[in-house]
């Protein structure tokens, strides 16, 4: 479905048979709707606030939902810190490698699976493929320094964690992920397969003026939103993405039938 039928099919769903009550809603703010629906859908499916309580790759179905988003093994090369403060000391946690996200191909949306490359010169030396092991910050005492949890080379583990370390530049802000050995090896790499983020549904070309010719939009952030895109989502969700949006769009303008437009959603889960 292109995005030109989403928004025929929109002003379908939401006007009644043979009427134009809801006709006034402009290009700019139905590409709003359709893009809320979109993150609110990658979000029911990821987790499990939806009817049949299946998050991502719990079925087939799930799977098939979000397939075109997820990002296979984007690597990302750490850097060693110390993770310094203005109003701390350097920590004494040995081998903190940091991973900034902003830094993948992909805007980062949620995590599926984080594996590195790890060398260790000393006795067993070599190169490995280690797992990263997404542990809580309370745990990290526990983790890194009692023999039966820390990082080991040997049992191919790397505990991990998110976080924002406060001298990063604005810029840089995306968060990163921090990733710690025992300090008898190296973590060289980082492949990171993650769910992104869409890209913004938009039918600027949608927007003409009273010659005809197109002039477009920009986003409420002062974007401009050129040409058409359309959404990234399979095909088959895309009837789905819609019955969101009107269901949204029915519950911010008080539609009469918002209780029905609500439930539609749900027929076809």
């Amino acid at each position: 479905m292109t995005v030109q039928e989403m928004h025929y099919e929109l002003k379908l769903k939401l006007n009644k048979i043979d009427t134009q009550d809801y006709s006034n809603l402009l290009v700019p703010e139905i590409d709003w709707y359709l893009n809320e629906s979109q993150t609110v859908f990658i979000k029911q499916r990821y987790g499990t606030t939806n009817i049949k309580r299946q998050g991502f790759e719990e079925s087939q179905k799930r799977i098939d939902d979000l397939k075109t988003l997820v990002v296979k093994e984007d690597p990302l090369i750490p850097t060693a810190t110390t993770m310094t403060a203005s109003t701390i000391s350097t920590t004494s946690d040995v081998g903190t490698y940091k991973a900034d996200l902003s830094a993948l191909a992909y805007d980062y949306m949620f995590l599926l699976r984080i594996t590195c490359q790890g060398t260790k010169t000393s006795c067993q030396s070599g190169t490995k493929r280690l797992w990263g092991i997404q542990v809580q910050h309370d745990d990290l005492d526990t983790v890194l320094y009692d023999p039966f949890y820390k990082p080991s080379f040997e049992w191919e583990e790397v505990p991990m964690v998110f976080g924002q370390n406060p001298n990063d530049p604005p810029s840089d802000r995306k968060g990163s992920i921090y990733l710690y050995s025992d300090g008898t090896f190296s973590i060289d790499n980082v492949f990171v397969e993650y769910l992104r983020h869409p890209l913004r549904i938009s039918y600027a070309n949608g927007v003409v003026n009273s010659a005809g010719a197109i002039i477009g939009y920009n986003y409420a952030d002062g974007t401009a939103a050129a040409g058409s895109q359309n959404c990234e989502l399979p095909e088959h969700t895309h009837k789905e993405v819609v019955d969101l949006a009107v269901a949204i769009v029915s519950g911010d303008i008080d539609h009469p039938m918002y209780k029905l437009k609500a439930i539609k959603t749900t027929i076809n889960e």
